[in-house]
This record gives C-alpha cells, structure tokens and sequence, in this order.
C-alpha cells in the first residue's frame, strides 16, 4: 500500500511522541487502551487517535493455513537455498522503497530522532543468523525486547525466515528476572534474546532461586543479550555455569550486525562476531589502535558511521571485535573538558558489589559517579562507599587528571526508591539520571563542597593575604611551589589545574561565611584573579560588599514576609498516618500560616463535662496528636504542635460553622474516616454529615471574602471503583476485561462499580456531593476528589507501615501460618510520606484542577516478587512453597490473627490487591511533581518495614 509506518517506543513522553509525529508527517496514530493517557497530553490537530482493540481480538481459533517449511526429517528447518545464503546488500533500494518502516532514537541524549528505512532493512533481520545448512531449527525462542526498537525485530523476523517460533511476554508487565524465568519454564523457551539489564537482574536472584535459573538457562541453545554493555562479572557468572552467552549488537540506523548462532568452544563471548553479508567495514582511527565501523544505512546506500570505538580480536578466524566506549557517551565539564566515562564505569562495575555504575558531572568542575548496589554490596552505605573509594582510588591512575574522582563525597549511593533510567534496549539513559537523582546529585556536590570548607582554614580581615596562601597551600600539588610564589606570578602559569581551582573556590567560600558573609565563589572568580595579589584585593572588596548587601536583603524580607498572604489549612485526621505526615509537611511550609486541626475529642463520646472536662479533652488530643507523629516517625516540636496545631477542636460536625473559621481558612483537607470494615452505610451518616458542614463553611468563606474559592481536597478510595469493569464503563464499550483495568480520572455515576461495604459507600456519596457542589456552586468553592490507592509505610521518616492495615496483618499470620498465600498480580504501593507530598502538591496547585484526581505509585510491581523478598526475610522458606490462597485463609483464620479483618481478606482482598483496579494517574502526574517522581518499593524498604515491625513487637 506504500504506507510507511512509525513504531513509537511506549516509554516515550508526550513532547517527543508529538516530535515525531511532526517530523515525520505521521496522520494517524494507533494506540492501545493502556497507553492513551500519554496521547491525550498530545494537541488534537498534530494527529487523528484510533484505538485498538487488544490482540486477542485478531487470533482466530482456525489452525492457521500457513504451514513452516520442512527439512528432510520433517522439522522445521532451513536448507542450502534459504536465507542463510542470501546477501541482502543485493537487494534492490529504489526510491519508493525508502520511507517504509519509521524507528527512531532512544532519547538518550534529547529528543527522538526518526529514522528512515527501506524493505531491505527488514530482510537484514530474516537473515541475521549463521545456523548451518540442515540445522533443525525447532525450539521456542523468548524475547523480552519490544517490537518498537530493532533487536525486538529480530525474534518475529527469524520465526518467519527460518522457522524459530518466538515467545513474548504479556504487554501488561515490565520483563524482570523473576518473569522472565516464569515465562521460560511456562512455554518450554530453549533460546533467550534479552538486554543486560534483566540479565544482572537474574545473578541478583536470591541464592535458592538462581541456582534453578542457571540450571534452565544452561540448557538454551544461546542466549543472545544486546541494547548495551554486559557487566563482565555478569556475563563470567553465566558461562561458569554453563550458559551459552552470544553477544549481540545492533545500530538502529543499519539493522543488527552480530548474527545469531548456537556459540560453540572457539567463541569468546566478550567479542561480537560480524556479520558478512551487510557489507560493514572497519575502519581505522587516526593514531589509534581501535575502529570504527561503517555500514549502508536503513538499507539504503548512504553510509551509516557508527558513533563507537571499536577494537578488534586479532587471534580469531572470523571478524570479531569489542565496543570501546560512545562518543556520545562524553562529559564536558564546566571548564569545557571532556570526560568518557565508560572506563571508570566500567572499572566500578567489575566489582561484585556495583550493578551498575553512572559517572555525572555534565556542566559541573569535576565528576562524581552514582552507584547501584549488587546483591553482595555490604548493607551499610558508607561500608559500601568506603569499598568503591578504593576501587576509585585505583581507577584514578588510569583517568586524565581532569577525569578523576576526587573524593568519597563524590560517590552516591542509588536509593532504593528509585531505578536507574535505562532505554528500551537496556541501555543507561543519562540525561534521565540526571533528572531523576538530581536531589542525590546536587547534595553529592554540596557534600564535595565541605570536605575542603574546613574550619582550619579562616581569613583574618587584618591579614587577607596570609589566610589566601594558607588555602593555597592547602590545595596545590607538588607543581605549585606556594612558598616560592611571588604575588603577581598567575598560578596557572605555575601549574594549578581547573580541579585545584574548584577547591580554593570552595575554601575561600567557607572563609568568608565565617565572617557572616553569603559566599558562593567558584572556580571562574580564581580564573579572574589569577595571582595572590589579585585575589587578596578581589576578597576585601567582597567583605565590604557582602556587608551592605546583606542590610538590603533583611529588610526586604521584614517588609515583604509582612504584606505576603499565606495558606491557613482546615485538616481532618490528622492523628492518622498519612494526616500525621501531612500535618508535619505543612507546619513546615513557608507558604502555610497556620494549621488548624480538627479531631475527635472524648466529649464526643460523652465521657467529659464542664471547662475542666474541656481542657483536660484538649490535653488529650494535643497527646494523641504527637502520639500519631512520633508513630510516623516525625518529630516536631513544641512550638509547632502547639502553636500551630492547636487552633479548634470540634467533637461534633455541626460545631463546625460556630467556631469562626469563614474568615480565616484557605484551604481543607478531609482525610479523618474510620477504618472499619464492618460498619453499615448508615452508620456513616455523622461522616456524611462533616461534608456537608465543609460545604456550607466554603460557601460562607467566600461571603466572607469574595476574592478566595476555598479549596477542599477529600480523601477518597480505590474501593469506590472496585467494580468499575462491570459497571464503570459505558455500556457501548464491550472490550473490558477482567483483569488489569484502568479507571479513569473521572465521576463514577453507578453505585454498582463501589465496594460492597459501608466504607466505600459512603465514600462514594460523599463524592456525589462534592461533585454536586462544584457544578452548583463552583465560583464559590473548589473541591478536589483524590481516590488514593494502597499507601506502604513511610520511605524518609523513621516510622512503621500502620499494623491495622491489611497488608501488615497478611504478613504477621504469614509468620504464624508459616507461609505466605500464593498471590498473583501486581500492587502499586506508594509510601505514605511521598503521598503527603503529592497531596500537598495538589491542594497548593497554582490553577484550576480537575474534579476527579487518583494518587498511587503510577509504577506496578508483582507481589509474587515482594512476597518473596518478605518470606525470606522472615525465614519463611522459598515463595515457591506458599500455600494456596484459601488455604492459607483457613489457617490465618485459626491462628486468630486476622479477626478483625477476616472478611476483608475473605471477600475483598484479592480483587483490590492484586492490580486488577489500576488507577490512572495521569491528571494527577501532570500537576504533582512529586508523584511524578516517585519509585517503586525496593528491597531494602521492604526489610526495613519488617525490622521495625520486628522492634515494635508486631512480628516475632
């Protein structure tokens, strides 16, 4: 049909889909139902959006009518006449032949570049192999790559050319070691093309499921790992047991250029074997021993330079060569040096204890290195740091000077919370890891700051010049003779390198801070002052400058903190988990003026009377309220509880409109709702109540000022869309499935679609009441609904996962039982501090917001894996041995430990906790900053939460 088609990477954002769709004069764009939200972000006149039906859809049940060709034996084969014969640099490439297929670039360095490819290319893939004449070619190959990017073409195209069937996994998971070992054993794969990353994940396996894995994978016929650099000691573990290990690469631009072949004794899995039939050619590097490699672009005839050093194995039969390193790879510092990276990397990487290691620096003086760890990485950080200082240490000798790491507090430990950006091909994405661990980056070099801002080194306002050649002399090297230095002489003359300047900078900075002036000197002010003499005059002139600077920013900040506004903040439930780090966040706000707390007092009960009862009730709320902060692990202090947190107390909702709050309040957040499963709707009617006083309060604030809609966030649930599949939907979209459903950010008019308990149904009213109130009465009030998903315990704060909860309670019978169920699916867990932070984020959004928002870990996990990482953490055996699901209820509910929540766990539990509800979050991602930013749930959160259940007394 002469149609070319564009295949655009899944993990593409919104600016760089448009890209492509714009430069490539794409028309319409096909999309799944799981990927719309990111198109939705796209504007309506760049491209016409078609949904999909799934695939399912299209596979018929008929045998299929096309037959693989047979060899003499009668298996699936390839003969003398085949594709292993065929020299595709032959084929013809006219011109309406150019623009058939559209990849693009991976991004890694800026936005997608499209890529222009011909039929020729594809016919590249179908004979990318060297399997020899007769060869049966009868086995299942898995791929987890996609389909998007060229390795993934090479599984579906070799299926067609010689037969190999190839496996993919299921589009609704990420591939990770676990199931990728799942899908193996499944299907009976007997070949495996992967990327390194899932590869290192596979040796990170706890010690009694990788032996198993190594036992599978030595039984493949190859497995083929490309899209980036193997770490050596990942690729050494697997051929010491026995794994055939081919090593693979690609270039976007040409096809794949390592062919695929059952590896024999003479081949050394640390070389790429070329292939000889693309026409490649290496040629040499001016004054060098390496190459660079040159092929036909996109099937085309233009010559395609691949932007890699290459060195060549000069013992083999065949072509067979060694990446060196990326040009493209290249840090320029500040100063304008350049820095490749991949050496120190890879230096880093060859330890046991680092999986990956990530120089950065682009646009700083020097370059610090982002480590994460292996599963043999010491558990204590700075154990861990101290052993990769001195593998740096021995890097260094071998780095240009300007290339070295200078110190341990350049050194940074991945966080647990958050993963390394890596491209579809598994590569390391670095302008990604610059964004991502920017807070981690910034206080590296904040930490490099100090080590040389000592307080043995000071200037004396009456002796300038002695304090500049004390820091001097502190900083230089054998080269720079400071003693000797005359006071005009230019220190750069005398050897002082960009490195020595950062640090005098900085010694000069801590300096003048001492004397009470806002330093912040770099390397450019030594630059500008390259002599003694220069810089003791350019320091005086500072000091005096710095002084009446300084009288001009105080009293600024005396008149201008006097005429700002600032938020004053209804809460409710404050004594909750997430309302105790909500609370603690806001207190902490500059923008926040005060914080006035509602909470339930014992009055309410009945149980106080009289001005005495009163304060002795408000003694006790003020005690349950840092009860509630000390058990999130928050400490505040007196000032802030009290003086901030003890504005008014109701006991009852229709107290709420005498206490005066209509002048003073600006924004409401409703979390308070008791968690109890057992209660009816209409025992919920004093919840329904509060609401509806919060309307009425928003209504007499903007009578009050006319100026201020009063903004009520209100905490609802996933629970209220627990069945959104059967009755959410509109009734003309019939492709719902059971599993895996994806609710939109919007009301949900069916009462069906709520969890058949009074929680959730009265949640659901209460949302019918707020969205009323919006349509009615919208430019007087602004209520937000939030359903938030499973919140874990805290990641920041020293506080435990509340055990009430079901999750907590699931693992305190695990231990009793001895076993965990048998669990499917997926979770989306957000630590309950980083969903205080995106609340808040929410409820100060500077503009209007959408009336329906969800707040969960936009990043699913699979609970086998984290049932795993708990069960071997509490010693209970491998997760292989779980016990089926009702089985395990039967014994839970004899132990006595889950009573309360029995009938949760009986009838609700596997459908709300097993990824069935997936919550969009796209709205919510596109106003918080904070959610956007967040990680999955690491190994090293999960053991924390159950060695601080441990000291509570909650586990054994």
């Amino acid at each position: 049909m002469d149609i070319p088609v564009l295949l655009i990477s899944a993990r593409l954002n919104a600016p760089s889909i448009e890209h492509l769709l714009k430069n490539t004069g794409s028309g319409t764009i096909l999309v799944s139902q799981r990927n719309q939200e990111v198109i939705a972000e796209i504007g309506k006149d760049v491209a016409d959006v078609m949904v999909t039906e799934p695939y399912t859809s299209f596979v018929k049940r008929s045998p299929s009518i096309f037959q693989p060709s047979l060899n003499g034996n009668g298996q699936a084969g390839i003969t003398e006449d085949q594709t292993s014969q065929l020299d595709v640099t032959g084929v013809d490439g006219t011109n309406r032949d150019r623009d058939i297929l559209i990849l693009h670039s991976s991004g890694t360095t800026g936005l997608p570049k499209p890529i222009f490819l011909a039929h020729r290319y594809l016919l590249g893939y179908a004979a990318c192999h060297q399997f020899p004449p007769g060869q049966s070619i009868d086995w299942i190959n898995l791929s987890t790559l996609p389909m998007y990017h060229g390795f993934g073409l090479l599984a579906p195209s070799l299926s067609l050319s010689v037969g190999m069937t190839c496996c993919f996994p299921p589009s609704s998971i990420i591939p990770a070691a676990h199931s990728t070992m799942e899908i193996a054993r499944l299907v009976g794969a007997r070949s495996l093309m992967t990327v390194p990353s899932i590869i290192d994940s596979i040796i990170n396996l706890p010690e009694q499921e990788r032996g198993p894995a190594y036992e599978l994978l030595s039984t493949f016929n190859f497995i083929a790992v490309g899209g980036g650099p193997l770490n050596p000691q990942s690729g050494l573990a697997l051929v010491q047991h026995g794994v055939k290990l081919l090593n693979h690469y690609g270039v976007t631009e040409i096809g794949a250029i390592a062919p695929i072949f059952c590896p024999g004794p003479d081949y050394n899995w640390r070389y790429l074997r070329l292939r000889s039939d693309l026409g490649l050619e290496l040629r040499p590097i001016a004054n060098s021993t390496r190459f660079r490699l040159v092929g036909q672009s996109g099937g085309r005839d233009e010559l395609f330079e691949v932007q890699d050093e290459i060195e060549r194995r000069e013992d083999s039969e065949h072509v067979e060569v060694r990446i060196i390193g990326r040009v493209d790879d290249v840090i320029v510092l500040k100063t304008g040096e350049k820095i490749m990276p991949r050496l120190l990397e890879e230096r880093l990487a060859a330890d046991p204890a680092v999986q990956t290691a990530v120089c950065v620096g682009q646009g700083r003086f020097e370059v610090a290195v982002l480590i994460e760890p292996s599963s043999e990485a010491p558990r204590d950080p700075e154990l861990l740091v101290d052993r990769v200082w001195e593998l740096v240490k021995k890097a260094n000798a071998e780095l240009d000077q300007h290339g070295q790491v200078s110190s341990r507090q350049a050194i940074i430990i991945k966080p647990t919370a958050k993963n390394i950006p890596r491209s579809d091909k598994g590569s390391v994405m670095r302008r990604e890891v610059h964004e991502l661990f920017k807070e981690e980056i910034e206080s590296a070099y904040a930490a490099m700051e100090s080590v040389t801002s000592s307080d043995a080194f000071t200037l004396d306002p009456m002796d300038i010049e002695a304090g500049v050649r004390s820091m001097l002399s502190a900083v230089a090297d054998q080269k720079l003779h400071v003693g000797a230095l005359g006071s005009n002489e230019d220190f750069f003359e005398h050897g002082m390198d960009s490195l020595q300047s950062v640090r005098l900078a900085r010694l000069l900075t801590s300096g003048l801070r001492a004397l009470g002036k806002e330093a912040d000197l770099t390397a450019e002010f030594i630059y500008q002052q390259p002599s003694i003499r220069r810089l003791v005059s350019a320091v005086e002139r500072l000091i005096h400058t710095y002084r009446e600077a300084n009288t001009m920013r105080n009293l600024a900040k005396e008149y201008v903190s006097s005429v700002s506004r600032k938020h004053v903040v209804l809460l409710t439930g404050a004594t909750g988990n997430l309302g105790a780090h909500v609370l603690s966040q806001l207190v902490r706000s500059g923008s926040v003026e005060k914080v006035i707390c509602l909470s339930r007092s014992s009055r309410a009960a009945g149980t106080d009377d009289g001005d005495n009862a009163q304060r002795g009730s408000h003694s006790r709320l003020i005690e349950r309220q840092r009860n509630a902060l000390s058990a999130a692990g928050i400490l505040l202090d007196a000032d802030e509880v009290l003086g901030r947190g003890d504005g008014n107390h109701a006991s009852i909702s229709d107290q709420l409109l005498e206490l005066g709050l209509a002048d003073r309040v600006t924004h409401i957040v409703h979390l308070a709702w008791p968690m109890d499963f057992q209660r009816t709707l209409q025992s919920f009617r004093p919840h329904l109540d509060m609401v509806r006083a919060f309307i009425r309060l928003m209504q007499q604030a903007h009578a009050a000022r006319p100026g201020l809609r009063v903004r009520l966030l209100f905490a609802s649930s996933i629970a209220v869309v627990r069945h959104y599949n059967e009755h959410g939907r509109s009734s003309g979209d019939q492709r719902a499935s059971s599993r895996n459903v994806t609710v939109s950010e919007a009301a949900m008019a069916d009462p069906g679609a709520v969890t058949p308990m009074g929680y959730a149904e009265a949640k659901w009213v209460c949302e019918r009441m707020l969205e009323q109130a919006g349509i009615d009465l919208g430019r007087e009030l602004d209520p937000v609904i939030v359903r938030i998903g499973q919140l874990s315990g805290p990641e920041t704060t020293q506080g435990t996962w509340k055990t009430n909860e079901h999750f907590p309670a699931l693992v305190r019978a695990s231990q009793m039982v001895g076993a965990f169920p048998r669990l499917e699916g997926t979770v989306s867990w957000l630590p309950v501090d980083h969903a205080a932070q995106s609340l808040l984020s929410i409820l100060f959004y500077p503009a209007s917001l959408p009336r329906f928002l969800h707040l969960e870990n936009p990043i699913r996990q699979s609970i086998a894996d984290i049932s795993t990482v708990m069960a071997r953490e509490l010693g209970l055996g491998r997760y292989s041995e779980a016990l089926p699901y009702e089985e395990w209820l039967q014994r839970a509910s004899q132990t006595g430990s889950i009573a309360s929540l029995e009938s949760f766990f009986r009838d609700h539990f596997r459908s709300l906790g097993n990824g069935s509800v997936d919550l969009d979050t796209a709205n919510a991602r596109a106003v918080s900053r904070p959610l956007r930013g967040v990680g999955g749930i690491g190994h090293r959160l999960l053991t924390e939460y159950i060695k601080r259940w441990r000291r509570e007394g909650f586990l054994k």
